[in-house]
């Protein structure tokens, strides 16, 4: 049985390029990278806007667990929590082009559980053998 795992913490959104391509590169992925990046991309951006309020001083704690072929990843806010959040099951094509509006369900649509428990995302996704 095969773990890795580690944990960054961001300030605000720079470098969040960087920092999701180093996590890939130590999970080693090959063949669901752009999933994974598209998942922490949007927790992370999530947090930061409406966990933190968009405060760069505040930080933004990503875990992150590759147990076999399972991925687990925990984003974790200073923010009060989700409240009364109704995840949407498909986009309505009137707000296709907005600029927000569509993270939560674009990780829904990319994990296999998500789980909004107060200030925390969490996301679990099973990858392919050839990770």
């Amino acid at each position: 049985m095969s773990v890795t795992k580690g944990s960054v913490i961001f300030y605000g959104l720079d470098g969040l390029d960087k920092k999701v391509d180093d996590i890939i590169e130590v999970l080693d992925l090959k063949k669901q990278s752009f999933e994974v990046k598209l998942i922490i991309f949007e927790a992370v951006n999530n947090a930061y806007i409406h966990g933190n309020s968009s405060d760069s001083s505040k930080p933004i704690y990503v875990d992150w667990e590759l147990k076999d072929n399972l991925l687990s990843v925990i984003v974790k806010d200073c923010g009060q929590g989700f409240e009364n959040i109704n995840l949407h099951k498909k986009i309505d094509e009137e707000n296709i082009l907005d600029e927000s509006g569509r993270g939560l369900y674009i990780i829904s649509c990319y994990t296999d559980e998500l789980i909004l428990d107060g200030s925390s995302i969490i996301m679990r996704k099973s990858l392919l053998c050839d990770i």
